[in-house]
């Protein structure tokens, strides 16, 4: 059997390469022999993948329904996962759609009416187009049966491990110096996270003001991309950013925003408790990081965390109180550091329970091919309004959206080319006057280096008429 793994590598979603390199790794741990993996990836895709991964890259920078059609033919793909985008009706080869989580579903207010209506659409045009579906967790699967009751076809929850339990180049960075680097003490917690408003860090910060009192060698790290990409002004970041000043957090809480990859492993492994404060997940790498070295963990009151992490100490999403409570009395006196023997045996465990799931994965990939689901045919083209029907008008609005952000990169990439031309005249304008100025200056020059024999000449012929002049007065 061949599995094409399609690379989820984005810009927007730090963890994305960190998911293709860990479920890639597991499903190689368990592959058969006869079996073969490749990962279908863009020219800039997901690099380090485990031994025994194959990587397919297109020369396009995002990897497209018809190469991944292209990919599928010229490898003879058996199945292809975890689809997330309608694929084209010659894709030949089962189909295993994935769905991160229904958190449209179950946080609403994060979302506008239109986007929750288009994500409605996509899920419904992917689910009938697949022949299984995964999810990351039997969390997610239960949103997905209670929503979606009617689904024909195979569905399985197939956890993804820490991609850090694959790595042969764990490099043995100095937690201790990371942390002095930094400013850090000995002992502190450690967020990571993206800023984005549903990983409730404003918890975490009401926390540590209320458990300094009781504990003032408490300290949180927070680390993770500075913007939410569903709020163009980043007002929850600013918030955060503000109490620092106005509460006096600086003692007990640092804020660094993106760190360098071999930074963030040094502070997972100097961290003596790992939060994890989020209002939703659908299966969380921070967690499953966290799992992987052997750390603490204190995560919010979900059901997907006590799935994944059932040995947490847990407070409820909107309950600081809580957290400060377990703030407070832990022992921030030393480091989180147990040693590269502890975090062998910790990363040994994760790679077993990888192989697990990745038989588990492997088992569902046989059993889609085998039922020969390939699901219906994604509908290509475009929507036009002439054939707009009731059913399809989210897709029709999907459709628009997607025109208007093209024709807002075409407008960005003119305000581009407008600017450069506006630069390159005036660049232009300086060159011709400083070419006008210089022809002044030689054109004078020259005037001047053509009067000077005639100036001589002059003063010749008046010394000389002078002097006849002189000598006939003296006869």
């Amino acid at each position: 059997m061949k599995i094409g793994f399609i690379d989820r590598s984005e810009a927007t979603w730090t963890a994305g390469a960190s998911y293709t390199r860990s479920v890639t790794s597991a499903l190689a741990s368990a592959l058969s022999p006869g079996d073969e993996l490749c990962v279908l990836s863009g020219c800039s895709g997901v690099r380090d993948l485990a031994p025994g991964v194959g990587a397919v890259r297109s020369e396009a920078e995002r990897l497209g329904p018809k190469e991944i059609e292209t990919m599928v033919r010229e490898r003879g793909i058996d199945v292809v996962l975890p689809v997330t985008e309608l694929l084209t009706r010659d894709t030949a080869c089962a189909r295993i759609g994935w769905i991160p989580d229904f958190q449209h579903r179950r946080l609403p207010h994060y979302y506008r009416e239109l986007q929750r209506q288009q994500r409605d659409h996509h899920f419904q045009k992917l689910i009938d187009e697949c022949g299984g579906m995964m999810f990351s967790s039997e969390a997610v699967r239960a949103d997905f049966r209670e929503l979606y009751p009617e689904f024909p076809g195979l569905s399985a929850c197939v956890h993804f491990p820490s991609s850090l339990a694959y790595r042969s180049d764990l490099p043995s960075v100095d937690p201790a110096e990371t942390g002095a680097r930094y400013g850090l003490p000995a002992g502190f917690a450690l967020v990571v996270n993206q800023f984005w408003r549903h990983k409730n860090h404003r918890t975490v910060v009401e926390a540590v003001a209320a458990a300094r009192a009781r504990n003032p060698a408490v300290h949180v790290v927070m680390v993770g991309m500075l913007s939410d990409s569903r709020d163009a002004t980043n007002s929850h970041i600013s918030e955060i950013v503000r109490r620092l000043s106005t509460e006096r957090l600086y003692a007990n809480l640092s804020i660094l925003g993106e760190v360098p990859d071999d930074d963030l492993l040094a502070l997972l492994r100097g961290a003596t408790l790992v939060i994890q404060p989020s209002e939703f997940e659908g299966w969380s790498t921070t967690v499953q990081d966290a799992l992987a070295l052997g750390k603490p963990l204190a995560c919010s009151d979900l059901a997907v965390h006590r799935e994944q992490a059932p040995a947490a100490a847990f407070f409820g999403v909107h309950a600081p109180e809580k957290l400060a409570d377990i703030l407070a009395k832990w022992d921030w006196s030393r480091s989180g550091w147990a040693g590269a023997e502890a975090e062998e045996a910790a990363l040994a465990a994760e790679r077993e329970r990888g192989r697990l799931w990745g038989e588990g994965l492997i088992r569902f990939c046989r059993e889609v091919v085998a039922a020969g689901r390939e699901g219906k045919p994604a509908v290509p083209g475009e929507f036009r309004p002439e054939t707009l029907k009731a059913e399809n008008i989210y897709g029709y609005a999907e459709y628009l959206e997607s025109q208007v952000r093209r024709m807002e990169g075409v407008e960005a990439s003119l305000r581009e080319h407008i600017a450069a031309l506006d630069s390159g005249l005036k660049h232009a304008n300086d060159v011709a006057n400083e070419c006008r100025l210089n022809a002044e200056k030689w054109n004078r020059r020259y005037h001047q280096e053509r009067a000077k024999p005639l100036r001589q000449h002059v003063i010749e012929a008046v010394q000389s008429t002078w002097a006849a002049r002189t000598k006939r007065n003296a006869n």
